[in-house]
């Protein structure tokens, strides 16, 4: 699917702040959602709709890393400039109201693919012509779907409406209210475990890229975390196990972000993007990512820098001697190499900022020992600057939403909290000796102290791609911020917008 252009053939509303009239019209000359729905190909066109808002704006474009990282110890921002970088400011301080743009972009995304998987799940069944096991298959990848937009809603937003349908009026969309959270985790288990056994465990590779068997149960363990269903978490993991992923080797782990190894063996799943369509701050209209903003290249794009003040320091903070991850994660400046393209295509190995080669790197990055987040860079530096293939069309490098590391991770945690902690510590074990480290010191017998280790791991494993204040929340350990001087002050939840308020003051009781 990643040289697949999103077909979107519905229109995808945040179904609040709706106009009645409009949408009650219905054109009898082409086709719409009373007669849209009448074969496979049609049917295979509504589930690629599905998939179209996992890279708007509040979903894996740019939402997934301010969101999930910007309000937590791993970042700093202070960059204020431009449409975006406001509201940054704002996550970041803990300065937090229904009017901030994130909350509002990930609230509109999010209902918009779950409104597109409700409509494929209440029409499937009008489909007379399905191919042996495809009608199975794209129910399947619609429930996954439908779960991974309300995960990213329920984690961050808490109790929201839980909509199962796309047969309600207008008057009934804008006049309903909240469903308590724990209704929201139970129909994601539901859909997952449904998903689960309709999907397959690959596809053909034109069709690389869709939900899998895998990416279900992968995306259960993580639920099954916050429900505090621990058992349930170790058996979901151990499905995924089952299959066919692997860890990359050492040597390999940073290709899984730059561009040169996606949909790997550790991928479970990731959002496909393609380069070449532009119009990158349009979200219909894009297949690529905003991550532009923090190329070392750009000057305007000092958003999004690896925590580092006068009292925290985030690589010392997080990161042990020799763990590769940390060099994967953050480039430090005057210390690390990288590869160079020269002009005559002679590859270089330089330290990191080569102003030799590059005079155009940002101004702060000059500094020895600034930090820049090295995930989601192209491999060649080349790319690092405005004006090029990169920035005009926007990124186009693969967002990971679940790894094979996760879901080791995520075993690890069930199984320690379960008591088990020789089998926690054999699973912590992989990640640290992928990562160049040992278990030396780690005790296989003491449970709380077991517990941080396996914190510790996920939070340097999955660095910037999105997970660390859903962890630190799901952890009771938002708190723990204020040490590393955000101003955090007991906000546990998302301000659900203020315009869908507005239009349907249930949502604000």
């Amino acid at each position: 699917m990643k040289n697949i252009k999103y077909i979107v053939v519905l229109l995808g509303i945040t179904f609040f702040s709706c106009d009645e009239d409009f949408l009650e019209l219905t054109d009898q000359n082409g086709l719409n959602a009373d007669n849209f729905m009448q074969t496979e190909g049609q049917a295979i066109e509504a589930t690629t709709a599905i998939y179209d808002p996992l890279n708007h704006l509040g979903m894996y474009n740019l939402s997934f890393v301010t969101l999930g990282e910007i309000p937590t110890d791993n970042i700093i921002n202070e960059n204020g400039d431009g449409n975006f970088g406001p509201d940054m400011i704002k996550l970041n301080a803990y300065n937090w109201d229904g009017n901030n743009l994130y909350f509002n972009v990930r609230w509109s995304a999010a209902y918009k693919g779950i409104s597109r998987a409700n409509f494929l799940l209440d029409n499937l069944d009008k489909v007379t012509n399905f191919s042996a096991g495809k009608k199975n298959e794209l129910e399947g990848q619609a429930l996954f779907l439908r779960a991974l937009y309300y995960y990213n809603l329920v984690a961050g937003f808490g109790d929201i409406p839980l909509l199962t349908t796309s047969l309600l009026t207008p008057d009934e969309l804008n006049s309903i209210s909240k469903s308590p959270e724990e209704d929201v985790w139970a129909q994601m288990e539901e859909d997952l475990s449904r998903a689960a056994s309709l999907l397959p465990a690959t596809y053909p590779s034109e069709e690389t890229g869709r939900a899998t068997k895998g990416a279900a149960f992968g995306l259960l363990s993580r639920v099954k975390l916050w429900t505090k269903d621990y058992i349930g978490a170790e058996d979901a993991a151990f499905e995924v196990e089952k299959l066919s992923y692997q860890l990359l080797n050492t040597a390999d782990y940073i290709k899984q972000f730059d561009g040169r190894m996606e949909n790997s063996s550790e991928s479970v799943f990731e959002v496909q993007l393609v380069s070449g369509f532009g119009r990158f701050f349009s979200a219909e209209l894009a297949e690529t990512s905003l991550l532009m903003h923090i190329f070392p290249r750009v000057p305007w794009a000092v958003y999004m820098i690896p925590r580092q003040t006068a009292s925290y320091d985030v690589v010392s903070d997080a990161f042990e001697a020799d763990d590769i991850r940390r060099e994967a994660s953050i480039l430090i400046s005057g210390e690390d190499e990288i590869n160079y393209v020269l002009p005559d295509g002679t590859n270089v190995v330089s330290v990191f900022p080569d102003l030799s080669i590059y005079s155009n790197f940002r101004t702060d990055l000059q500094t020895a020992g600034a930090y820049q987040i090295r995930k989601y860079l192209p491999y060649d530096p080349v790319n690092w600057r405005p004006g090029g293939a990169f920035f005009n069309n926007s990124v186009s490098i693969n967002i990971p939403v679940i790894r094979y590391a996760e879901v080791i991770l995520n075993k690890a945690e069930a199984l320690v909290l379960q008591g088990k902690t020789n089998e926690a510590w054999n699973a912590l074990e992989k990640i640290r000796l992928r990562a160049g480290l040992t278990m030396t010191g780690i005790s296989n017998s003491d449970q709380t102290a077991l517990l941080e280790q396996i914190k510790k791991d996920r939070r340097v494993e999955l660095m910037f791609e999105g997970h660390r204040w859903f962890d630190l929340k799901r952890w009771g350990d938002l708190n723990n911020l204020t040490a590393a001087g955000l101003n955090y002050s007991g906000q546990t939840e998302w301000f659900i917008p203020q315009r869908e308020i507005d239009v349907n003051p249930n949502l604000g009781n």
